[in-house]
């Protein structure tokens, strides 16, 4: 019979042994550059640093020429930033040079040795700060030569999405599959945010650990303060407003299901706000004046915005992505008050006492007329968040990690 403890799902009642501050250094190697998306490895870093953890984050270790492929796609000039420099109290951010090998996602041998040359630039950049006991927590999928070569008392992979799901080709998609199972094998424990992430980890390594996103409630609850303005960009809409809050990318934006629903109900507000990725254009809504992509707002103005919105939606196409993932979103809208109408994905079945859960457009506009309508108030939906707050998702994380170094 398989041990039921390595089916532990991690509750905000976790109890046990914990880490004091200074006890354990963190290096946290990064899926983006520090501040460029608010992402479940950015709000994790943010609270272990107001917990008195010193965090060295890494950001992605590129090479010359992705550099400037991805300043050509996104559009974007090659600044020079500082290599290392503290960005926080407690938070310390460097970037390596960008000497990583070409292919490193596409083959497994230039991604081992991008690994084994960003362990040496690390372990230099830990001396110079001073970090003693170190735990070497990765949220990238190719790390595992790093995990496996780089001086720790604990090293933790943190997966947060199925990234074979994005491979171009079928030779590919093995490839990250097979790097993703190297940094399973190579970690002391795995988190994964969601139990269908979970399952195909754990045959990599069986100290594979749910621990869903969360949101920063309280944050996203001034929502609910009669003080708080709302943008006169969305302020202006004619009501209800069916909003959506996150990156604009196809991979998680149903371009069909939109564009039928604002046809379905011209007489509402469809409002998107957010960064543009690259492979999105708000030109496929050419045409349809109730549709209003209003591109990325500064953090502080989204309980505003959030404010202005009658329903916050997830109009994820149904891939590997979104079937596996979890959603940050979902519980940012919950905790600014908002009604959730989305597909059936992870996060929406274990909230469906929140969210109304639709698959065709008419299935959607239907599922918004009785949220619309439920006497649920927007208080009731930001309480029942409490328990799915980031200080207590990093709480579960901690506690885990402290019942592995014991």
């Amino acid at each position: 019979m398989q041990d039921q403890s390595l089916h532990y799902h991690a509750s905000p009642a976790t109890s046990g042994p914990v880490i004091a501050p200074g006890t354990l250094d963190f290096v946290c190697i990064a899926v983006s550059n520090w501040g460029v998306v608010a992402s479940n490895a950015d709000y994790t870093i943010r609270q272990l640093a107001r917990r008195g953890h010193r965090v060295l984050v890494v950001e992605p270790f590129e090479s010359l020429s992705s550099v400037f492929r991805m300043a050509r796609i996104q559009n974007r000039k090659v600044t020079p930033r500082p290599k290392l420099y503290e960005a926080e109290p407690n938070i310390w951010v460097y970037r390596p040079p960008p000497l990583a090998m070409i292919g490193q996602s596409r083959t497994p041998v230039a991604a081992r040795l991008s690994g084994r040359l960003l362990s040496r630039l690390i372990r230099r950049v830990t001396r110079q700060l001073g970090f003693g006991r170190i735990c070497l927590w990765s949220f990238m999928y190719n790390t595992g030569t790093l995990l496996q070569s780089f001086p720790a008392a604990l090293r933790i992979y943190e997966n947060g999405d199925d990234d074979s799901a994005l491979a171009r080709s079928d030779a590919q998609r093995h490839t990250v599959r097979t790097l993703d199972a190297e940094n399973c094998a190579a970690a002391d424990m795995v988190f994964a945010v969601t139990e269908e992430l979970c399952v195909p980890r754990r045959r990599s390594n069986p100290q594979t650990f749910e621990v869903n996103c969360g949101a920063d409630v309280a944050f996203f609850g001034r929502a609910l303060d009669p003080a708080t303005p709302v943008p006169d960009s969305i302020g202006s809409l004619k009501h209800p407003v069916i909003g959506y809050f996150g990156g604009l990318d196809p991979w998680k934006i149903d371009i069909p299901l939109i564009t039928a629903m604002a046809k379905l109900r011209p007489n509402w507000s469809f409002a998107f706000v957010g960064y543009v990725w690259f492979g999105f254009s708000a030109s496929v809504f050419e045409g349809m004046p109730n549709v209003h992509v209003l591109g990325p707002q500064p953090y502080a103005d989204l309980p505003g915005f959030m404010k202005g919105m009658d329903i916050g939606l997830m109009p994820f196409p149904l891939n590997d992505i979104t079937r596996n993932g979890d959603a940050l979103k979902c519980y940012e809208y919950l905790s600014a008050g908002l009604p959730v109408v989305g597909r059936d994905v992870p996060v929406a079945r274990r909230l469906r006492d929140y969210v109304g859960i639709a698959d065709t457009a008419e299935e959607f506009v239907a599922a918004c007329d009785a949220q619309l309508a439920s006497p649920m108030t927007r208080l009731q939906r930001n309480t029942a968040m409490a328990a799915h707050d980031w200080s207590v998702r990093v709480d579960q994380k901690l506690a885990l990690i402290a019942r592995r170094l014991t």
